[in-house]
């Protein structure tokens, strides 16, 4: 039961993502396009880069945090090409073990980000946008890359201290 929660939150999840990419994705090509046109029919659309910063952290760290579910980021995993069974298998959990936890110390910085521009109320200068709107990406994308770290951690730590056939029981509900 927990086990189904936790698939339907993680999908929940992934999919929540992907909107808000889409809709970030297309919200940035908008405001680069439309200021063009504006400015070629002859009307100024002057401050659209604070309405722009904000939906593109959005969408960087949105599509960040995709990458770490997708397992797709860029890495310098030239050992682990190399090595191969229980060796390959310890240098994967390692990575992941500091992949995490170094994830665990940006999120710190990024949430101490966050209260420091809550504490000073810093806003846009022309159309006083919050600044905390596109910092809180950057929070909120760590934990979410965290979240899918950790949950990679624990895999990759399993395969490493629990032997296959075992490990592909417990997944399967069988002990």
């Amino acid at each position: 039961m927990i086990k189904k929660v936790g698939l339907i939150l993680w999908d929940v999840l992934v999919k929540a993502q992907r909107v808000v990419m889409i809709v970030t994705g297309i919200a940035t090509i908008l405001l680069v396009f439309v200021p063009i046109v504006l400015r070629q029919i002859g009307i100024p659309f002057t401050g659209y880069e604070e309405f722009l910063l904000p939906i593109a952290f959005w969408m960087y760290m949105m599509g960040s945090s995709h990458g770490s579910y997708e397992r797709n980021q860029i890495t310098a995993d030239l050992l682990l090409r190399v090595l191969k069974g229980k060796p390959q298998l310890g240098l994967q959990a390692l990575t992941s073990i500091l992949t995490f936890l170094l994830g665990v110390v940006f999120t710190y910085w990024a949430w101490v980000l966050v209260q420091w521009s809550l504490s000073t109320g810093a806003l846009s200068s022309l159309y006083k946008i919050p600044i905390v709107w596109g910092q809180s990406a950057i929070f909120v994308g760590l934990v979410i890359s965290c979240l899918y770290n950790f949950v990679y951690m624990i895999k990759d730590c399993r395969n490493v201290f629990v032997p296959p056939c075992i490990a592909q029981t417990v997944e399967q509900g069988e002990v």
